[in-house]
């Protein structure tokens, strides 16, 4: 649908900073080529980056408020600036004053002296150019490095309060303000003679809405204000209207709620007037409309079809006119409808009843007819070509698109976002915003920026493409093995790590099985509540993910079998075995790096809480505390028989236990090629080892006889009791 046409000529958008909005202290968002896919939870704050950019680049109208600004920030400066106030009004000054002994104090008219201002909102823009292709005469008076080798204009974008509308605000609410604060003096002078707690807690009341009156009278004293500047944002000059810094851009925004039209109840045509919007860019199309409206009234005006309309409603309201004419003394005239049909009516009549339909085998079908990812996409569409069609050369193009996958099924968003990101690879740039898994998986870490909740009311953005581009740089042959592995991870779907609170990282379908039936017990209930990744991966590989959950700061539990020598039978030998498992052993070297990763060494790195790092990974593996168990099969039966591994039973007992338990395991026969008798004896690791080839039914065999609880072995236990915190 989208036409081929290469790009060039055209400005490139770098990056754009973004300080002190909302949950975010910094954002720095960097932009590909191409498309850029930024990636977040619900309430993440994606939709409010949006917001801000299109109020910075786009909106004439400033519509910057309160809830704009960090709470944080908000709340330093009214710490600092609520005395102040007080003390103005307490003293008793007159509004004459509120320049020289109020305002001054804050924004002071010497340049020399410091301005107490509020952390507000700014945004830094960086854009680049080629100069053998890229015309800037729109730019050229934006230079501020002479270097010819640099080919880089920088922009910043501020909200500023000016000291001539603060003045005016306060003076407009001086008898409010006085008013509060005298109210608060007086209870204040009450309660020195009063045990009331209300009181006290009536002025808290009162000074927090008198706080937030001076903070928003601080806020509506803000103005936008563009500069052009240097690298570092230090040197910069001021547009003399705003609205020359914004006609150097052209953006286009398209909103994640579109109304579409596949509901018969919802007669908007939305996907209508879009296709109509984009042939009306067709010259053809035109013409035939300009035609129309004439050939149409031909007819109506031959046939005298409004005579017949005057006759007939003449004959109807017949009645209605005698009954006029006996209340008005006869004057009421011959009343009847009448058609004045113009071009104009006509030309909106087409523009009403002009709508999309589906050819399908020769039957034209509606809008609703296709579904409303169907209709979605091809909405989408739709706007991206007419934008396309105004491209202009000599600007920053960019396009932002919201959610898209929104009503499209996992296999539309995958067919639907690889197909943007090949056709725009080197055509024009632009940024989708998505929370969907299918989305994340298909572009890769290498075009995607994530936002993810930092705390309460924090969110922060990362950029994982730095990731890839440093490891495939790297000298180290590991580190582009690892590269590799990660853009192996993401195409086998386990990209929802990037949308996660937290992750477990397990090794088998036996192990998530049990973890998830655990996480619906009582005592894990926090974990169910949570948004929580399930990662599948073995004990040799689980490593990898270390520098993308540092990264992301995603709390992760790291469940993997200790792996010490199978044939190590008594507690001495166990103590004294080496692991094969990479994992622990990389993780164990970060603390002891010189140390042999034994397992009573390990045992007592666990014990010492070392296994936890930064509060951030917790590698959980079997101990002594589960009957030195190797493997989560050894770790379960050894917590449900009260036993250890270097315990033995009769197989007759083993056969008793099963048979009590209700356990589905295996209890071998023969063992090196030796008849087993119901008086030998048998250790867990036989049954073990008999029953690998069967371990799904047995973990089936414990979710179905609600064995979780009490079996669930002391590692597993204390790692999901670590991540519910």
């Amino acid at each position: 649908m989208l036409n081929d046409r290469k790009r060039g000529g055209q400005m490139k958008l770098e990056n754009i900073i973004i300080e002190n909005y909302r949950q975010f202290d910094t954002a720095e968002l960097a932009f590909d080529q191409g498309i850029t896919i930024l990636a977040g939870a619900n309430n993440s704050g994606k939709t409010s980056l949006i917001n801000l950019i299109r109020s910075v680049f786009v909106d004439e109208k400033n519509d910057y408020s309160v809830s704009d600004i960090p709470a944080k920030n908000m709340q330093e400066w009214i710490d600092w600036g609520y005395p102040v106030f007080a003390d103005f009004f307490k003293s008793g000054k007159s509004v004459d004053t509120i320049d020289a002994e109020l305002v001054n104090l804050i924004i002071p008219e010497d340049d020399t002296v410091p301005s107490h201002l509020m952390n507000t909102t700014c945004v830094k823009i960086h854009v680049s150019y080629d100069p053998d292709i890229d015309d800037i005469k729109m730019f050229a008076d934006y230079i501020m490095d002479l270097d010819e080798e640099v080919h880089d204009f920088y922009f910043l974008f501020d909200y500023e309060v000016t000291r001539s509308k603060f003045l005016r605000a306060i003076t407009e609410n001086y008898d409010k303000l006085k008013r509060r604060f005298d109210e608060i003096e007086e209870d204040k002078i009450k309660v020195l003679s009063s045990s009331d707690k209300n009181l006290e807690n009536n002025i808290e009341v009162k000074e927090r809405y008198l706080k937030q009156l001076i903070v928003s009278i601080y806020v509506k004293s803000m103005v936008t204000f563009g500069y052009f500047c240097d690298k570092e944002f230090k040197n910069k000059c001021r547009f003399d209207d705003i609205k020359e810094f914004r006609k150097l851009f052209h953006f286009c925004f398209i909103k994640a709620s579109r109304p579409l039209d596949d509901d018969e109840l919802d007669h908007s045509h939305m996907l209508s007037k879009q296709m109509i919007r984009m042939v009306k860019l067709d010259d053809g199309w035109n013409e035939l409309v300009e035609r129309l409206p004439d050939e149409l009234l031909k007819p109506i005006q031959e046939k005298k079809i409004d005579k017949t309309v005057r006759d007939t409603s003449l004959k109807s309201l017949k009645d209605t006119i005698n009954a006029l004419e006996q209340t008005n003394g006869g004057k009421s005239g011959e009343l009847m409808l009448d058609m004045q049909v113009t071009e104009d009516d006509i030309s909106e009549l087409l523009q009403r009843i002009t709508t999309a339909t589906y050819n399908v085998d020769g039957y034209y079908l509606g809008e609703s007819s296709q579904g409303l990812g169907y209709s979605n996409m091809i909405y989408i569409h739709l706007q991206l070509k007419e934008y396309e069609k105004g491209v202009d050369p000599l600007k920053v193009n960019m396009f932002f698109l919201e959610e898209p996958e929104s009503h499209m099924h996992p296999q539309m968003q995958q067919v639907f976002i690889k197909y943007l990101m090949d056709y725009y690879h080197t055509k024009l740039q632009g940024l989708i915003t998505t929370h969907s898994n299918e989305m994340v998986r298909t572009v890769g870490l290498s075009h995607l920026r994530v936002i993810r909740h930092a705390g309460n009311f924090k969110s922060k953005l990362y950029d994982l493409s730095t990731l890839l581009k440093d490891l495939k740089k790297s000298e180290n042959l590991s580190d582009k093995e690892l590269a590799n592995f990660f853009d192996w991870f993401f195409e086998i779907g386990y990209s929802e790590i990037v949308f996660a609170d937290k992750a477990i990282f397990y090794e088998g379908d036996t192990e998530r099985l049990f973890i998830r039936k655990a996480m619906t017990l009582e005592k894990y209930k926090k974990l169910s509540q949570q948004y929580v990744a399930f990662i599948q991966v073995g004990g040799a590989y689980a490593k990898n993910y270390e520098k993308l959950i540092r990264l992301l700061g995603i709390k992760s539990l790291i469940i993997t079998d200790i792996d010490y020598e199978k044939e190590k039978l008594t507690v001495a030998d166990i103590e004294d075995s080496t692991i094969t498992n990479a994992t622990i052993k990389h993780f164990y070297s970060l603390n002891h790096p010189t140390d042999n990763a034994l397992v009573k060494n390990l045992y007592a790195w666990k014990n010492t809480k070392e296994n936890i790092m930064d509060n951030l990974i917790y590698i959980c593996f079997q101990t002594d505390h589960d009957g030195y168990a190797r493997t989560l099969e050894e770790a379960m039966l050894n917590k449900y028989f009260s036993m250890s591994v270097t315990d033995l039973y009769k197989k007759s007992e083993w056969v008793q236990k099963r048979n009590d338990s209700k356990l589905d395991f295996s209890i071998p026969n023969k063992k090196n090629d030796k008849k087993i008798s119901d008086e030998d004896m048998v250790s867990i690791r036989d049954i073990l080892a008999s029953t690998s080839g069967n371990k799904t039914d047995f973990m089936y065999s414990v979710i179905m006889n609600g064995y979780v609880e009490n079996i669930m072995p002391e590692y597993i236990d204390g790692g999901l009791l670590w991540l519910m915190q």
